[in-house]
């Protein structure tokens, strides 16, 4: 078993002692910044289109992000090996954001949040299929519990279904493809690529391949758009820096729990801003997904 990691002082040491306490209170920020680059791309998808607002958060994590990794790593930490596979990784990316972002103009927050639980559904096949790694039985039923409660909140054959449920669940299972691609990147036995090429890369290849897939709907966005694009690209920004932060103070099976409070921010959210009550069966359903998440972590953690 490893050392415990040194609780080194931050900013928020002198108001939370423990380490892990802090790891649990920016997982939580985390879903709140989430969900607001949710809501907010939910707000400009109902007078832009999906693909450009999508090009639009890319561009201004871009903006945000590249000058900051190229003074702290410079030329050396931008170079890559495998700009091919960081090429197909973006080729993943683009349309799977591309399919969040047009759901998300139809469906509840409540509802994108929950289906986009089931991410882990598919990396867990697609690491068997594609990298051969071998997964406990436990880890199967979870499987199995995680997409019975997807079926719940997609209701198929119900009179309120709504098709771009399935927009969702593909971006899902893009998503998963460019994990799967990372994950293999960074076999021991293949040649170290940094963290900040990793970063850089993905910023870029969305930035480019969003705008060529973004110019057949090309519409100049206005000073009101500028200024939601921005926020969304602040809002992920924020929200994947909380959440390495807060794996980099605690387990990630004891952080990862609490990713799921951004199910309880898309709820109150949606009520408050966009009016969307999630029905009974919804509550269900999540009950369902959060329920194998956390039984997958506590069971077979690996």
């Amino acid at each position: 078993m490893s050392a415990p990691a040194v609780d080194a002082p931050d900013a928020l040491s002198h108001l939370i002692p423990s380490k892990v306490a802090r790891g649990f209170l920016l997982a939580i920020v985390a879903g709140l910044f989430f969900t607001g680059l949710n809501a907010s791309a939910k707000e400009l998808a109902q007078e832009m289109p999906p693909l450009l607002v999508s090009w639009g958060r890319w561009v201004v994590a871009v903006l945000l992000i590249a000058p900051c990794l190229w003074w702290r790593f410079g030329l050396a930490g931008m170079r890559t090996r495998d700009l091919k596979l960081h090429a197909l990784r973006g080729l993943f990316h683009t349309p799977g954001y591309g399919l969040w972002y047009e759901a998300v103009a139809w469906l509840p927050l409540a509802t994108m949040s929950a289906l986009g639980f089931t991410g882990p559904i598919f990396v867990t096949l697609g690491a068997v299929i594609f990298l051969r790694e071998t997964v406990h039985w436990r880890r199967w039923l979870a499987v199995g519990v995680g997409f019975a409660g997807m079926l719940v909140i997609v209701r198929p054959r119900a009179e309120g279904f709504h098709g771009a449920a399935w927009l969702v669940l593909l971006s899902a299972l893009a998503y998963a493809l460019m994990m799967l691609l990372a994950r293999w990147m960074t076999r021991p036995q293949r040649p170290h690529e940094s963290t900040s090429s990793f970063v850089f890369y993905m910023l870029a290849g969305q930035a480019v391949a969003g705008w060529l897939v973004a110019l057949g709907s090309w519409r100049s966005p206005d000073a009101r758009s500028l200024v939601e694009m921005a926020a969304m690209g602040v809002f992920g920004i924020l929200g994947n820096y909380g959440l390495a932060e807060a794996f980099r103070r605690a387990p990630v099976a004891l952080v990862a729990p609490f990713e799921y409070t951004g199910l309880v921010w898309a709820v109150v959210l949606g009520a408050v801003v966009f009016g969307d009550v999630p029905r009974p069966t919804f509550w269900l359903g999540a009950a369902i997904i959060v329920g194998a998440g956390l039984y997958t972590l506590r069971a077979d953690p690996a």
